[in-house]
């Protein structure tokens, strides 16, 4: 099959999954602003809450690696896990992260990503785009992957395991990469995420 076909594939799974309620706008506006409200009241000063955006940041990039890394599995082994499975190795990353120095040794990665902006509330505001970016991002991902695993979608999702496993991972985060960012400059340009 061609790239293209991968594409169009590709996009109809992930056009399917943003059309499930919680990817209303509306919703995800309130859902984004929630959070970043918790982690600014939880943190207390900005450059608390600054270094909870990056862990934050930190922790997401894991998650989706995982579960980019069980996808690029099931379309290597030409079989599907189930959702169960899937679910369960989910829940090695945050496993993973309470029990090693997950943070101490990965959070200076993402340093450079997160704090940029000459003042603190610059860094913030920088900060909150690339963690809704990188949540947008890891949930998507998560609902592509769920989605591929349901048993009801088997037949047509046999389509992406004709692709070496590299091309599709790399075609659904391209996709994912996109759609969150039209999202987010589409919230952003109606102030729905800024205070």
């Amino acid at each position: 099959m061609s790239k293209e076909l991968l594409n169009k594939h590709t996009a109809g799974v992930l056009g399917a999954v943003i059309k499930q309620p919680h990817w209303k706008k509306d919703e995800l506006s309130s859902r984004l602003r929630q959070v970043l409200d918790e982690m600014r009241h939880d943190a207390g000063t900005q450059e608390a809450y600054l270094e909870s955006l990056l862990r934050n940041v930190t922790y997401l990039f894991e998650n989706t690696n995982r579960a980019i890394s069980l996808l690029k599995f099931c379309v290597e082994e030409e079989k599907f896990m189930t959702q169960e499975t899937f679910q369960q190795a989910m829940l090695e990353v945050p496993k993973l992260v309470n029990e090693t120095n997950f943070f101490v040794e990965n959070m200076p990665r993402f340093k450079e990503l997160v704090y940029k902006g000459s003042t603190i509330e610059e860094q913030a505001a920088h900060g909150e785009l690339v963690y809704c970016d990188s949540k947008l991002v890891n949930d998507m991902v998560i609902d592509f992957i769920g989605t591929f695993l349901q048993p009801n979608n088997k037949d047509f999702m046999f389509n992406f395991m004709e692709y070496a496993s590299d091309v599709v991972v790399e075609t659904v985060m391209q996709f994912c990469k996109t759609y969150s960012g039209l999202m987010l400059k589409e919230l952003n340009s109606k102030e729905m995420i800024q205070k």
